[in-house]
């Protein structure tokens, strides 16, 4: 498969009305860029309601690149919002090769991102469109690092909320985070840290508080995610802490393609009847 070029101060933006939409790989310098999709499950369905998509670089040798080299490196005024624009696309174009007529695609976006001209927001709506993929089944990952203007990124949310994006709050319990970004930014998903699970896992008073939190966030009326659930442990954390959403590699890796349905169910299975065992367990102790 051919490969586009992609190279500063030209970067792709999104496609325009005549221009052919990306092939699954494309080259910036010398790296070549793909995606590969992690699958984030609905615990009362127990099966993948979308999809978080994930950058993955290569070297001219095969060496994996980790992402943050790529998309922090330094380049002329402007040309780095049209790197991540150009991954997104590529994301975009990637996703709709492996979804289904429900799934959600989960886009890592920098504040910055938000805060957009109008024009570049009609481009979006168009390419959009043209990839027969609803607004709604996008949801806009706001990343966890400081927004220079807060005014500026909550009006530039509103305004592809209106387009019909859905917003989550990425890496909550991370850095900057804290429920007062949550009641500005008003996002439709909160995604909690991996270190929230990881030290819930670790200490049972904090364990004890999670459910605490996730009440908190869902007043606020957003829906929670769990997020880098790599055990059986933290699995039945999250499911007692009455989160929504979970992601993990005790779920599902990442890949390139759809998840295996079979597989994710007979996991969720399992893990749904070793809850209920628990829950039955202290049930009787408590008589």
């Amino acid at each position: 498969r051919a490969a586009i070029q992609m190279e500063p101060p030209d970067l792709l933006l999104f496609a325009g009305s005549d221009t052919p939409f990306l092939p699954s790989v494309a080259r910036f310098g010398e790296l070549t860029l793909s995606s590969t999709f992690q699958p984030i499950f609905n615990l009362s369905h127990k099966c993948p309601i979308g999809y978080e998509a994930l950058l993955r670089a290569r070297d001219p040798s095969g060496n994996e690149v980790p992402p943050p080299e790529v998309l922090n490196r330094s380049f002329a005024r402007g040309s780095w919002n049209n790197l991540e624009r150009s991954v997104q696309l590529l994301h975009t174009s990637n996703f709709t090769r492996i979804a289904n007529a429900s799934d959600k695609l989960f886009l890592n976006t920098q504040p910055d991102g938000f805060i957009v001209s109008d024009a570049y927001r009609r481009l979006v709506e168009g390419t959009l469109k043209r990839l027969q993929l609803a607004p709604d089944r996008i949801v806009l990952e706001v990343l966890e690092t400081p927004s220079g203007n807060m005014q500026q990124l909550i009006e530039g949310i509103a305004s592809f909320r209106r387009q019909g994006f859905l917003i989550a709050l990425d890496d909550f319990g991370k850095g900057h985070s804290n429920i007062d970004r949550v009641w500005q930014l008003q996002p439709d998903i909160v995604k909690l840290d991996r270190r929230v699970i990881e030290r819930a896992a670790r200490n049972p008073r904090f364990a004890r508080l999670l459910p605490r939190l996730v009440s908190l966030l869902h007043e606020t009326g957003a829906s929670v995610l769990v997020e880098g659930v790599e055990t059986q442990h933290e699995a039945l954390l999250a499911m007692e802490c009455d989160a929504d959403f979970v992601q993990g590699f005790y779920f599902a890796r990442p890949g390139p393609n759809r998840a295996d349905e079979v597989s994710c169910r007979a996991v969720m299975d399992s893990l749904l009847e070793l809850f209920h065992s628990r829950n039955e367990k202290r049930a009787r102790e408590e008589v």
